[in-house]
């Protein structure tokens, strides 16, 4: 349930309580708390020891993992569409790991939930060993109303206990996002000749060596209701950012971004990418941090600040450099979109001294204005470093400046929102696009304190799907907060 912003200064008045769902407004200057629910009890959470790529054992204490402890929420695992919100997560315990959708009617504030037959199959099949890069992404297809699952997934084809289940993609037929609470149930979903609603393949792609090297699902939509579906192909330092689009009807794609084996098409060395595609700022973007194949240089991990956009609608062509010349994808020299290098901050010039691994987002306004955060440690010094780099629409350059915040980016009336947790609890501060001016409008005082989350921001509204840090044994608990931007 939602409530209209009080016009007095309330420090917190509860309005309404009702089982787990509850909402209440609390004014800090430019925005207000709208409601928390309580999404489950029992989130798989890895509560063993972090052990390495060559572990084998299986831990009768404790659920251990190779990469981080927790798998919910992570990910693109929230949606917001209509009046629902979606939310993924893996059931605990380690001898549970079903993978589920919830589904919160913001208008009734039932939640429901749906239990799939898949269970987490941790890291390379051994599902005694958690696997923090196998998320549960969801989509919703604005044009047919259908709900799309990826989930599982960090080149499940190298495996060969995978060889029939490579891709773990469930999806429903048209109308299933918006049924009636009594009717969000398994049966909306289309089941495989296998009974279990995965497929091997997207209806329309029937490209299978690339489908087995898939990793990190996402989706996001277009201004014109394509659903985007992005995903990177290969590997850290040999891999390609690619996406696909679902028409309501079928999927179109593969389209890469860049290439692998750069070396090959006039790049100095083969690289990877971490960064993410948007289509924000009425245009389809992509910004990346890249990890090159020089082994000598002071880079551990990745580097630099790449940067691109298209003025296709579908992404597959029409796309320009950060100052607006022509680009042909896919891309092998990276260093015709870098903006900015985040290792410049960091004194030392030792090899693998210079870490860039976390803190990476970018949004783009209505109006144009372009901004990224980075992160970068320098490891002889010990000392981290978190940047802004913006352009303001109409400007030629990029400035990059150091700042003393951290969170996820949003835009929302062509400002530009810092969103993330300090202290356990949600903290929002706010500049107008194209600047550096950051305020702080809000940071929580009570309930729950939390140590992840995962937002999505709609309609003016922050959406922040929440893990509790306090917690014992092999399940957490997880939140939905919702908060009104101003």
């Amino acid at each position: 349930m939602y409530l209209n912003q009080l016009k007095t200064l309330v420090v917190c008045s509860i309005l309404s309580l009702c089982g787990n769902h509850y909402a209440f407004a609390q004014t800090q200057a430019k925005s207000v708390f709208l409601s928390q629910t309580k999404v489950t009890d029992q989130a798989m959470f890895f509560n063993g020891n972090k052990v390495s790529i060559k572990h084998e054992a299986n831990n009768p204490n404790g659920y251990d993992y190779v990469y981080g402890n927790a798998l919910s929420p992570h990910g693109d695992c929230i949606k917001v569409y209509n009046d629902y919100v979606f939310m993924t997560w893996y059931k605990g315990g380690e001898n549970n790991r079903h993978v589920m959708l919830s589904r919160l009617n913001t208008k009734t504030g039932k939640i429901k939930t749906i239990q799939f037959p898949h269970r987490h199959t941790g890291f390379r099949g051994k599902w005694w060993l958690g696997e923090t890069h196998n998320t549960i992404a969801v989509g919703i297809s604005p044009k047919n109303d259908s709900i799309h699952l990826l989930y599982d997934m960090h080149r499940n084809g190298r495996v060969p206990a995978f060889a029939d289940d490579y891709l773990r993609y469930s999806y429903t037929l048209a109308g299933a996002a918006t049924v009636a609470d009594e009717d969000f149930n398994l049966n909306l979903f289309v089941n495989s000749k296998a009974g279990h609603y995965k497929h091997l393949s997207f209806p329309g792609i029937d490209d299978v060596d690339t489908t087995k090297l898939l990793t990190y699902p996402a989706f996001f939509t277009g201004d014109n209701g394509d659903l985007f579906m992005k995903m990177r192909y290969g590997f850290s330092k040999n891999g390609k950012m690619l996406f696909a689009r679902f028409d309501g009807k079928k999927w179109h794609g593969y389209t890469d971004f860049n290439r692998v084996l750069a070396s090959e098409h006039g790049s100095e060395y083969n690289w990877g990418l971490y960064g993410d595609f948007k289509y924000v700022g009425g245009k389809f973007r992509v910004a990346f941090q890249r990890r090159s194949k020089n082994n000598t240089d002071k880079y551990l991990y990745q580097n630099g600040i790449y940067y691109a956009y298209s003025d296709d609608p579908t992404g597959v062509s029409n796309w320009k450099t950060p100052s607006g010349e022509p680009l042909d994808i896919p891309v092998a020299k990276s260093e015709l979109i870098k903006i900015a290098e985040p290792g410049d901050w960091a004194k030392t010039t030792k090899k693998d001294q210079v870490s860039i691994v976390h803190g990476f987002d970018f949004v783009v306004t209505d109006a144009g204005d372009e901004h990224f955060i980075s992160q970068v440690t320098d490891l002889e010094f010990d000392k981290v470093t978190n940047l802004h780099t913006f352009r303001k629409a109409g400007s030629k350059d990029f400035t990059t400046v150091e700042y003393n915040l951290s969170g996820q980016l949003y835009t929302s009336n062509n400002a530009v929102y810092l969103i993330g947790l300090k202290d356990g609890r949600v903290n929002i501060v706010k500049a107008q696009g194209g600047t550096n001016q950051f305020e702080l409008i809000y940071q929580h005082k009570a309930g729950p304190k939390f140590d992840k989350g995962v937002l999505y921001v709609a309609d003016g509204k922050v959406y922040y799907y929440l893990k509790q840090a306090q917690g014992t044994g092999d399940t957490r608990t997880l939140y939905l907060q919702v908060f009104e931007l101003k």
